[in-house]
């Protein structure tokens, strides 16, 4: 049932406008949430010197010192408490239909800034004289590097500086409302330097505006509706697990939305979760999956007569159709090449069962993913003793298929996942009695190792690729191939989110639409936190102007000769036969 408030502007006795008064009362709402359910707040302290309440005092106060704000105005100081705590989980979205846009995008390498994609859908050769690899200089009259580094600073606070600028370089010419982004509209003068001939070319676009139809409540008065209707578990258990925030314990990036997965395909190459990349062929394919497929896969040969396999991971936020997929790649790269590349570069998360499932392809013997403190109330301690009397009817494989189904978002379900799903449970309830509000470090769930997959194996030398922008599970997948030795790494440092993430919303007056908090704090084997730290790669690469002018392939050489010398000296390497092309 839906109900609808409306009514004109409303009075306060303390003669604070509306909008200063709604957003200090629900900053207090907004604090409540993050002292019962913020796992890492005491990590934040020692990482960051961060404190809640200084937090929230830091924002009331700049609320109550503009005299009259707009909710604009609150909204950005809102989404700026939510960046003070350098987390790439927690983040806020608001009711907006503002954004604007300009047909091109950029990419940074070594303080310079290049184009790196143009969309001739929106802007003809004519009107945007520039190349993809061309240089920008000035952007509406100013620094190129001034301009991006004032939208770091502005939208994304101080995290992870590598990732705050490839974030930056993103928002620069893609801004929206929901984010609480100030948007831009009209003429912007860009001025760029040809990169064959030096030549300066200015050229003078206009963003492509979508006004804002959502109206400040301040200014014509309040009508807003929210949904009070119960919300109950259906009485079939195996679906109610699966769809209860309890189970599905994502790792993912704020601003990506898993809705994006099915327009993967048609996302740009630069994007978060796309399913192609923006490296270029790392060789002559002499095999590839087909444009229908999940993954792009291929096998390539390589000078020296190595056949190597390559697939993209676009994010982690699939089941089991993608990895049954995947396991068919893997098993046919096994017997016909003689190394793999992984490529996750700009991977925003996904499911942890999943990328869980993924790494069990890579073993043959159990290995250990990272454990979770996590931050408890009554609702997971309440969810875990009304889970149990299902879980303990399980006595076998078959019967543990018939309560949970066969598969976890892929990871395969057997009478073990339940017995330490069982353990998981039990533990949680344990925990709370002994009035720990902050478990110890667990696994989640049924996985305390991860078993080799019973039915796909790949066992030649793996290279994965990272990069400032991967998140959540970006991180922990690197990590667990890491942590276990199971592949070498090569890229840059990853953005540090982790653990998993929660969603709450709250009905209120400053157009919040939702927000996202980490409910747990991950530590690897080292007892080290992946928060904020990340994962770094074996073998540093950072991107060049020589690749971004040149279309990357200075950085596929490299990815090539770092995997070539991970293979073993054969003394004689064998003819393999291709099945034909997968077009």
């Amino acid at each position: 049932m839906g109900v609808l408030l409306t009514g004109t502007s409303f009075a306060s006795p303390f003669g604070e406008s509306p909008t200063k008064r709604r957003v200090l009362s629900d900053l207090e709402s907004i604090r409540n949430m993050f002292e019962v359910k913020y796992a890492p707040a005491e990590w934040k302290g020692e990482f960051a010197g961060w404190d809640l309440d200084l937090a929230i005092a830091e924002a009331k106060d700049k609320v109550r010192n503009i005299s009259d704000p707009s909710l604009k105005e609150c909204q950005v100081i809102i989404r700026d408490f939510f960046n003070s705590m350098r987390d790439y989980h927690v983040g806020v979205s608001f009711y907006s239909t503002e954004s604007a846009s300009l047909p091109f995008l950029v990419k940074g390498a070594e303080n310079r800034f290049f184009v790196c994609e143009i969309d001739h859908c929106q802007v003809s050769r004519k009107e945007f004289a520039l190349d993809v690899g061309d240089e920008i200089i000035t952007f509406d009259g100013r620094p190129i590097h001034d301009v991006i580094d004032e939208l770091r600073i502005a939208e994304f606070g101080s995290n992870t500086y590598e990732t705050d600028m490839a974030l930056a370089e993103m928002l620069l010419t893609n801004r929206h409302g929901a984010c609480a982004n100030f948007i831009p509209r009209g003429p912007v003068v860009v001025t760029g330097k040809k990169k064959w001939s030096g030549e300066e070319v200015s050229v003078e676009l206009t963003w492509d505006y979508n006004p804002e139809k959502v109206q400040d409540y301040s200014k014509i008065g309040v009508s807003t509706a929210f949904d009070v209707s119960p919300k109950e578990w259906k009485n079939d258990f195996q679906t109610a697990v699966k769809k209860s925030q309890f189970f599905e314990k994502f790792m993912v990036f704020h601003q990506w939305d898993r809705s994006y997965v099915g327009a993967s395909t048609q996302l740009s190459k630069h994007s978060l979760g796309s399913r192609s990349s923006y490296l270029p062929p790392l060789g002559k394919k002499k095999w590839k999956s087909g444009s229908g497929r999940i993954f792009d896969a291929y096998v390539f040969r390589t000078d020296s007569g190595k056949m190597i396999g390559y697939v993209r991971i676009p994010h982690y936020n699939a089941d089991i159709e993608e990895l049954e997929e995947f396991g068919q790649i893997m098993n046919y790269f096994e017997s016909r090449t003689d190394a793999l590349v992984i490529d996750q570069l700009n991977n925003p998360g996904g499911s942890v069962n999943y990328l869980y499932a993924l790494a069990s392809i890579f073993t043959d013997k159990p290995i250990y993913p990272p454990k979770h403190h996590i931050s408890m109330t009554q609702k997971e301690v309440h969810t875990a003793i009304s889970m149990l009397p299902n879980l303990e009817q399980v006595k076998n494989d078959r019967t543990a298929r018939e309560i949970l189904g066969d598969e976890m978002e892929g990871y395969p379900v057997d009478y073990e996942f339940v017995r330490l799903t069982k353990q998981f449970c039990y533990f949680l309830i344990d925990q709370w009695n002994q009035g720990k509000l902050y478990t110890d470090p667990t696994h989640l769930f049924g996985v305390d190792q991860i078993k080799p997959h019973p039915d796909y194996r790949y066992t030649k030398p793996v290279l994965l690729l990272i990069n400032s922008l991967d998140f959540s599970g970006g991180d922990f997948f690197p990590a667990i191939l890491k942590d276990n030795k199971l592949a070498t790494i090569m890229g840059t440092r990853t953005a540090g989110a982790g653990g998993y993430v929660l969603k709450a919303s709250f009905p209120n007056l400053s157009g919040v639409k939702k927000f996202t908090m980490t409910g747990s704090l991950a530590e690897r084997f080292n007892k080290e936190p992946i928060e904020n730290l990340g994962v770094q790669p074996d073998i540093l690469y950072e991107l060049t102007v020589e690749d971004l002018q040149g279309g990357y392939y200075q950085y596929a050489d490299a990815i090539v000769e770092v995997v070539e010398s991970l293979i073993p000296e054969l003394d004689e390497p064998e003819e393999t036969e291709f099945e034909s092309t997968e077009e």
